[in-house]
């Protein structure tokens, strides 16, 4: 896997992966797997400012897990993570508790004032590359403690 240096922020146009495969694991354990064919894109506004609605969105086309994540959600920021990308929301009110969220909040200050997660939204995207290629995308979900990683 890529490395990139810890909390800098990541700006880009746009970008997709073709996915055929996934994994989802709650609390950490493999409940589910198996073969799909889906592409995940993602797309950023104006230049990656959060504060002038710079929104990455994403959006998973012929989504064949549908009642597990949205096919259409955002994220306010990317920022480099090591071994990864990782793309969130850090409200100062949310209802959802997720550590890495508080995490950001503290370490890079918060991107909104509130957020209002619905059922099957992500609160956390990680991309990992390999050879600037991407060759993971994970999604994880606060409630219940849920991860789908896109392979």
């Amino acid at each position: 896997m890529d490395r990139w240096p810890s909390f800098q922020t990541f700006t880009f146009r746009e970008f997709s992966f073709s996915a055929d495969r996934y994994e989802e694991y709650i609390g950490g354990c493999l409940v589910n797997s198996g073969y799909i064919k889906c592409d995940i894109s993602f797309k950023q506004e104006n230049n990656g400012d959060y504060f002038k609605g710079g929104l990455i969105r994403v959006r998973i086309g012929n989504n064949p897990l549908a009642d597990k994540i949205l096919s259409s959600f955002e994220f306010d920021t990317c920022v480099t993570m090591g071994d990864r990308l990782m793309m969130y929301i850090a409200a100062r009110q949310c209802n959802v508790n997720e550590t890495s969220l508080y995490m950001m909040a503290s370490l890079l200050g918060v991107t909104r004032e509130r957020k209002e997660y619905v059922e099957n939204e992500p609160t956390v995207c990680n991309v990992f590359t390999t050879n600037q290629q991407i060759c993971k995308v994970a999604f994880k979900f606060a409630n219940p403690d849920r991860l789908i990683e896109f392979y």
